[in-house]
């Protein structure tokens, strides 16, 4: 299961030292953001900025909010700054607000892709799929190597239902950055959806075997490789990626009796019982996990008890003949 805790907090620490999702890191690296400026206002936002950061990283991040205001007002034109804040108030759920700092930052810096990307991610969000899409193809317009950029692209022709668009941006962005973990699971995914789910295969087993790197979408990656191996009837190897993959997600009831009847099929009927307890607990009167559990029955030649008011003996060796 995802855990939230005090990731947050320093997960925006962490993007307040880099920059913006990684997108500053191929923009502008060797641009002096503050060049020309008055050295005092420089180093008065500098210092600011600073504090913000420490903020951030000891989990306030109201006073990293303020700081960064402050920082602003100390220069009102420092582009970076104003990057940082959106960002920061679209993690607290401040969206407005986030959209007009990043409104501020295009008419300050016309030819920055930065807040085009950020913005498309925004209302990607928030269903806004026109806006997202102009945004991103803007970005691509002064880079058109903007990985974020593509992704989002990709994202908005699967939701769409055009998955050959959709491939052609993942893949497009995989050429740019072939090793990047996300690029490869959204290129992956779409193999999958699109019917190649022997193409998808190799990709997700790669993934996996180095499923640190992943981050969240190990899970899914996990999961995505089961449904592969079902594709090609492997039941055993199905199982155990589902179960893999299943601790790794938020798994409704569908999910918990999926990775039962598999591992019915894989003959582990042990953990086909444990996890169609799971799928009873999160969905209690499903008719299909009562059909399932009726399977069950067969297969152990022993009633299954699945929920705590359930009044049939817990038993699921193979009745003997």
């Amino acid at each position: 299961m995802r855990h939230h805790g005090g990731k947050t907090a320093s997960r925006l620490a962490l993007r307040l030292r880099r920059g913006l999702l990684g997108v500053c890191l191929a923009v502008f690296a060797g641009c002096q953001w503050r060049w020309g400026r008055d050295t005092t206002t420089h180093q008065e936002a500098g210092k600011l900025v600073d504090q913000a950061q420490s903020a951030a990283s000891d989990g306030d991040i109201e006073r990293a909010q303020q700081l960064l205001l402050a920082a602003l007002a100390a220069d009102p034109e420092d582009s970076e700054t104003r990057l940082q804040l959106s960002e920061l108030l679209q993690e607290q759920g401040s969206v407005p607000a986030a959209i007009e700092h990043l409104r501020e930052a295009i008419e300050q810096n016309p030819d920055d892709p930065r807040p085009h990307v950020l913005l498309a991610q925004i209302w990607f969000d928030q269903g806004q799929d026109d806006a997202s899409e102009q945004h991103a193809r803007l970005a691509l317009e002064h880079d058109p190597h903007l990985l974020q950029a593509l992704l989002l692209r990709g994202q908005l022709a699967d939701r769409h239902g055009d998955t050959n668009q959709a491939l052609h941006y993942f893949f497009e962005a995989l050429s740019f950055d072939p090793h990047d973990p996300h690029t490869q699971f959204l290129a992956a995914r779409q193999l999958y959806r699109s019917g190649a789910g022997d193409q998808a295969a190799p990709m997700l087993r790669r993934l996996t075997e180095n499923a640190p790197a992943c981050g969240e979408d190990a899970g899914e990656a996990w999961w995505l490789l089961g449904r592969c191996y079902l594709q090609q009837q492997r039941w055993k190897e199905a199982a155990e990626s589902m179960a893999s993959g299943i601790e790794l997600r938020e798994a409704r009831a569908i999910d918990w009796r999926e990775l039962a009847e598999v591992q019915l099929r894989a003959g582990d009927l042990a953990a086909a019982r444990s996890s169609l307890q799971m799928a009873a607990r999160l969905g209690p009167g499903d008719p299909d996990t009562e059909a399932l559990r009726r399977k069950l029955e067969v297969a152990t030649g022993n009633p299954v008890r699945l929920t705590q008011g359930d009044d049939r003996p817990e038993d699921d060796s193979p009745r003997r003949q």
